[in-house]
């Protein structure tokens, strides 16, 4: 079926004027123009996002700093108590097995 419409395709294009042509073409180059400038825009936009965040973190004073490790390290020890919670039982029966 993909045949029968590129063959479609190049016979319409068969009938084009050399102007309607160039038209096309110029039509396709810029297209691929604005495409490859919206895709520039958007590395550009994230990396500006990247090093915003990372200013930002950088910004944060050292008190800042000590109270977010305090709590991921709660967070942490927590997390951690929970997931040990049953780890001695689990090897004792284990151990039986």
């Amino acid at each position: 079926m993909s045949q029968a419409i590129l063959k479609q395709i190049v016979n319409q294009l068969e009938m084009l004027e050399i102007l309607e042509l160039q038209e096309l073409e110029r039509v396709i180059w810029k297209y691929l123009a604005d495409k490859q400038q919206a895709t520039q825009q958007y590395i550009v936009q994230k990396s500006a996002n990247k090093k915003q965040l990372f200013r930002e973190w950088d910004d944060i004073s050292d008190e800042e700093a000590a109270l977010l490790k305090a709590e991921f390290a709660t967070e942490d020890l927590a997390f951690a108590e929970v997931a040990l919670s049953d780890y001695l039982p689990r090897l004792q029966q284990q151990d039986k097995i």
